[in-house]
């Protein structure tokens, strides 16, 4: 039986101030307010038992996966001190390959996305098919609009073959090379695209950008035109009737403007302080860090919004929808 290892590791620097130190990119909370590690379990889960999957995350961060994964999710440590070629060969001891059958694990990483689950799993199945019948370890592409092959870090490789690559050589001695763990001479690898899954890089704020860009909600949708280490911008589409949640943020500050439509802002420093405002298309409001607000749509709303990076910070006080709410202390 195949394994997935869910590579959970990446401490988002490349992300800040959208990401900080204790929650990097696979922890935010982004579009429909699941983490990129959930995404991930749960579409592993699909293709193999949840048994057979690994989620590997930086030991600082152990405590916010166990919040969000199930209990019975395997998780494990990866300390600083290590190579990740150190972390690889201790939750390989991890697994249990006892069982009858050839086997082969999956190396996901978690800060990134993909458009079409359905492709992505066919492609992860052909992989393992293809890995096991020539015993050749697999490495995932993604062509570009160009044509040419971008690496994408999924690999697959025979259980086997990485024991006895083990077995040979302590991985602290490839120095943290990966890659050469895993797939070693490149005679041995078979390259594989997954393009048409509609991969996506979310490590960076170009491809974050395109994972964010449409995001359906149950008050209507938003649009991300802007995203970058300095400013976001939104247009958020709000059907009549229907409100965003009692909210604050805790760094993010931005700046609304009604574009169309008519809205009742109720906006004040605390819940039990709110004064309702009535926008009409041009009114502009400054909402700073800690101040509660609720949009609701009077008639159809188009609200343009600006802000600074921090997407993820929303700390939700009541919603309608019941959609989960972010601990204050996070």
């Amino acid at each position: 039986m195949h394994h997935a290892v869910l590579l959970a590791v990446d401490s988002g620097e490349s992300l800040r101030p959208l990401t900080d130190a204790t929650t990097p990119t696979a922890f935010l909370l982004l579009g429909d307010r699941r983490t990129l590690i959930e995404q991930w379990f749960e579409r592993l889960k699909k293709s193999l038992p949840e048994a057979n999957v690994s989620i590997l995350v930086n030991v600082q961060n152990l405590p916010l996966a166990k919040a969000m994964l199930p209990e019975s999710a395997t998780i494990l440590p990866h300390s600083s001190e290590d190579t990740l070629a150190d972390s690889m060969s201790y939750v390989l001891s991890q697994i249990d390959t006892s069982g009858d059958g050839p086997t082969s694990i999956l190396f996901q990483p978690a800060e990134q996305g993909v458009w079409n689950e359905e492709v992505y799993s066919q492609k992860i199945e052909q992989g393992f098919t293809v890995s096991m019948r020539e015993g050749k370890g697999i490495s995932f592409t993604a062509s570009d609009s160009a044509g040419l092959a971008c690496p994408t870090g999924i690999h697959i490789l025979p259980l086997p073959a990485l024991a006895k690559k083990l077995r040979c050589k302590q991985p602290s001695a490839l120095g943290g090379d990966f890659t050469s763990l895993l797939l070693g001479d490149t005679n041995a690898v078979v390259t594989m695209d997954i393009a048409d899954s509609g991969w996506l890089d979310v490590s960076g704020w170009k491809g974050m950008r395109r994972l964010l860009g449409h995001v359906d909600k149950p008050w209507g949708h938003e649009e991300l035109w802007a995203l970058g280490p300095n400013y976001a911008g939104k247009i958020l589409f709000i059907k009549a009737g229907e409100s965003l949640s009692l909210q604050y943020h805790k760094t993010k500050n931005e700046t609304i403007r009604l574009a169309s439509g008519r809205m009742r802002l109720r906006i004040g420093v605390s819940a039990e302080q709110l004064e309702t405002h009535i926008l009409i298309p041009g009114t502009s409001f400054d909402i700073s860090p800690h101040i509660v607000h609720q949009m609701e749509a009077l008639e159809d709303c188009t609200v343009i919004e600006v802000s600074t990076p921090q997407l993820a910070d929303v700390v939700r006080l009541h919603d309608r929808y019941g959609r989960n709410q972010v601990a204050t202390d996070r």
